[in-house]
Parts: C-alpha cells; structure tokens; sequence
C-alpha cells in the first residue's frame, strides 16, 4: 500500500473511484494475453513432454508477479532512488500500453527456451500461427478471462499513472459521495449517442470519437443542403448529391459542359437551343454516314462479286465466295439499321424538347 493510499485510509477516505480509461485498459489486456500465449509456446517449443496448455496458467502466474514486481520496483526507485529513472517514469506514466508491451516483451523473452532461440523458430510463420491459435484458446477455455486480463490491467495502470491521466484517484469518505462523483466522473463508461451507433468508452473520449464516428449525421462535403451519415458519404457524394457534377446529356452529340447535377433542367432549358443545333448536326453527319455506308454497299456488291466470282474454279468455290459476300452484306446492313436506330433516337430528342 502507497503513501497516498494509507494517508487517504487514515483520514477516513476509504471509498475510492478506481475507474479507468477503458480504450488503454483493453489495450493492456490485450498485450497480456498476448504476452501470455507467446511465452507459453516459445517456453515448450520442442518439448514432446509438455504443451503450451500445460503450462499456461503456470506462466500466467508469473507473468502477473513479473509485471507488479517491476511497476513497484520502477516506482520506488523513481521517488526514492536518483533521477536516472525518471525518463522511465515519464513514459510509463504517458504511455502506459507501449510500456507495458516493453515489460511483456522482456517477460516472453526470458521464458524462451534454448531450442525457441537457436532453431529461427521465433522468426518463422509457424510460430505465428500457434501463437495466434493459442491466444483463441485461452480466451475460449477461459485460462485467462477478459475481466481478469482487465482487472490486472487496472492495477498496473494504476502504480503506472502517477499524473492521473488515465484513472480516476479521487476517494471519499461516504459510499453517497462516491455513487454521485461516479455519475459524473470523465473516466465513467458512456454510450455514443448518434443513431445505430453501439460504441461504448470512457466520457474524456467522447469528442473523440464523435468526430470519427462513422455513425454521424453530418453536412454534405460536397456543401448541398443535405446532411448524412459519415458512412453513407462517399455513396451519396457519388449518386444522388445535387452537386456531384455530370456531363450533360447531350454531351454525346457536342456539348462538353458538365455542372452539379441539381442544375440539370436549368442548364437544359437555357441551352436548348444550343442542344438543338447539336442534334440537328448529329442527324446530319447520321444521315450523310448512312449514305456512304449504302453507297459501299452497292460497291462491294459489284467489285468483289464480280472479281470473286469469276476467279471461282467450280461449284464448291463458288458456293463458299457467295456465302462470304452474304456475311458481309449482312453485316452491312446491321451496321446500317444501327445508325438508323441512333437517328431515330436523336429525332425524338428533338420533338421532346421543342414540346
């Protein structure tokens, strides 16, 4: 027990807080648990006798004693002790998760045995995988439960968080006194308030995580009138946003403006004219094109009928060049109602406008 923690008791401030930031409390449970799968398989790694189950709660034991042993030695020696700890304390205070993961790391490397360290199995995939399949497996038999993981991790942030910047320290002399400074205290859990939304975190994190909440309702980028979910942006900036700028409809026909798609009837009727003289122009260069195709049509009909055929040395061949200038004819003509259809189509853009 702390300085602190007597003082407070001894003054009759018995009733403590004790509630913490729950994003760098589930941070640190996680590093446990993964610090406790790795230690376990690197410590039985070709070990026919023994398995990483067999030992895990073993190593859980001393990974726990491990971790309080060294909070409670980097503390007393910071404040007992020279300044060379400082820097130390700093850190730990700050950033307790990348702290902590320095303390696993040197837990997991002092349980390794003499096979994990001269076989590269700490470099291979393998090792991976069995670390990754070993830490489901605690969580499913529960060889170390999340509460658990989070209540050891709650006592290391605690010894860690001198500056108070991830727990709550205050204490009180009444059990009402503490019920009411819970309703209110920056670390208690809250639920995100926006629509569809199941987050849940400390309140210090609530601005935070507003601002990246994909759930939230908020102005158009692209500055229509309209408001929606940070989640549903990209689809509606792509699709129905007044101001996501299409070409216009009669860009296939010449008119190269492209403007916010809520703009669309007023750019037609003030240029329709404009549009009408376009289409006229297609019509055209349709009809001018249809008259070319017929022409070569006829052509080809002649030339290369009368070339192929009279170099036709038999029936046979004969038969063959004739199907061949039918495929071409045909083809032709497909090219043809295919244009006829586009002026057909133009046209009737033309009466739809001008009614």
């Amino acid at each position: 027990m702390d300085k602190l923690t007597s003082t407070a008791e001894e003054e009759g401030y018995i009733f403590r807080c004790e509630l913490c930031d729950t994003e760098v409390v589930q941070s640190m449970a996680e590093l446990l648990l993964h610090g406790l799968a790795t230690a376990s398989v690197d410590s039985t790694t070709g070990d026919i006798f023994k398995s990483a189950s067999s030992v895990a709660v073993g190593v859980k034991t001393d990974l726990e004693g491990y971790l309080f042993r060294r909070t409670e030695a980097l503390i007393r020696e910071s404040v007992d002790g020279p300044d060379d700890h400082s820097d130390q304390l700093l850190r730990a205070s700050t950033r307790p998760v990348e702290f902590l993961s320095d303390l696993v790391d040197e837990f997991v490397a002092s349980k390794r045995n003499l096979l994990s360290h001269v076989s590269g199995f700490l470099s291979s995939e393998s090792r991976l995988n069995k670390i990754k399949d070993f830490s489901q497996k605690v969580e499913m038999e529960n060889i170390w439960a999340l509460d658990e993981r989070k209540a050891t991790a709650e006592t290391i942030l605690e010894s860690m968080d001198l500056k108070c910047i991830y727990h709550c320290p205050e204490r009180f002399s009444e059990q009402d006194k503490l019920v009411e400074h819970r309703s209110r205290c920056k670390f208690r859990v809250v639920n995100c308030k926006n629509d569809r939304c199941l987050a849940s975190f400390s309140a210090i994190h609530v601005e935070e995580h507003d601002s990246i909440c994909p759930f939230k309702v908020v102005p158009c980028e692209q500055l229509c009138e309209q408001h929606v979910m940070r989640c549903e942006m990209d689809k509606h900036c792509a699709t129905v946003c007044p101001m996501k700028v299409i070409n216009c409809p009669f860009h296939h026909v010449g008119c190269e403006r492209a403007f916010p798609q809520g703009t669309h009837d007023r750019h037609c009727s003030e240029l329709s004219q404009t549009h009408l003289l376009y289409v006229l122009q297609a019509i055209t260069r349709q009809g001018a094109f249809v008259n070319d195709m017929n022409q070569r049509l006829q052509l080809l009909e002649k030339a290369q009928s009368l070339n192929e055929l009279s170099g036709a040395l038999d029936v046979r061949s004969l038969t063959l060049v004739i199907k061949e200038q039918e495929a071409k004819i045909k083809k032709l003509e497909g090219d043809i109602k295919t244009q006829e259809a586009k002026m057909k189509k133009l046209e009737n853009e033309v009466r739809s406008r001008k009614a």
